[in-house]
This record gives C-alpha cells, sequence and structure tokens, in this order.
C-alpha cells in the first residue's frame, strides 16, 4: 500500500522528496526534504540518510564547478538541521511568542542556500563566470 500525503506529511518541512532537482543549488528545505525522505520512507538511520543526502548535495555543487567542504562535513550540517528541526518539533505543542518566532525563523531559513561551498573557494576558483555565480548564490 502506497502512502498518502498526510502520511508524509513532515511538520513545518512538508513533502519530502526523492531527489534533488532544478538549476539551482539546493535550499535548507530541500535537503531536510530529501533527507526525511531517506529517514522516514525508507527507514535509514540518521547517519546513513545524512550522508546518503551529502553524496547527492555534492553532486549537485560539483556540476556547478564549485568547490566544496568534504562529504563527511556536509553529512554533519545534515544532522546538525535535522536536530535543530528535532528541538523545535519536541516544543511543537506550545504557544508562546518565543516558539512561534523559532519556528517562523526556522521556516524562513529553508528557503536560504544549503551552503557547503569551500571556506577558500573564491580564492580556489579560476574563471570569471564561476566566481559571479557563487557570489550571487
Amino acid at each position: 500500500m502506497e502512502s498518502t500525503r498526510s502520511k508524509t506529511e513532515v511538520w513545518l518541512i512538508g513533502q519530502h522528496i526523492t531527489e534533488i532537482t532544478g538549476a539551482q543549488l539546493p535550499s535548507r528545505g530541500d535537503v531536510l526534504r530529501l533527507f526525511f525522505h531517506g529517514h522516514n520512507e525508507h527507514k535509514k538511520t540518521v547517519n546513513d540518510s545524512a550522508s546518503e543526502v551529502a553524496a547527492s548535495v555534492i553532486s549537485f555543487w560539483n556540476k556547478a564547478r564549485i568547490p566544496t567542504i568534504t562529504e563527511k562535513s556536509i553529512g554533519r550540517k545534515v544532522v546538525d538541521l535535522f536536530l535543530m528541526w528535532k528541538g523545535l518539533k519536541k516544543n511543537c505543542t506550545r504557544t508562546t511568542d518565543t516558539q512561534r518566532k523559532k519556528e517562523e525563523t526556522f521556516c524562513d531559513e529553508l528557503e536560504d542556500l544549503f551552503d557547503v561551498a569551500h571556506p577558500k573557494a573564491m580564492q580556489l576558483l579560476t574563471i570569471k563566470e564561476d566566481r559571479a555565480f557563487l557570489a550571487a548564490q
């Protein structure tokens, strides 16, 4: 039996996705949606799902020819993002202003770029168009 939308809906995140698509670099929301697909649908552990997402994110950034941090570091960033979501989920029944502000901030940050560029990426890039693309992100 297939899952229904209500069963696959993740609080604050929405529906999970099976792969990252599009012409833009992945956002934090895209990364979390892909993470939850592996974690909830395929019953993978947090670290297994995070490493799968890290491999997917690296391939996307490599297509853009931008130097990235290591796959292990990307996996850690994915786990940290998940733990941030989990901390908010723990208190989701609270109706305080502070909790609502934290949820709004988190939702706003989901649209931000999931930045895995190498710290010295600007110095490592030699093509002007690539530098301009990275600066625009």
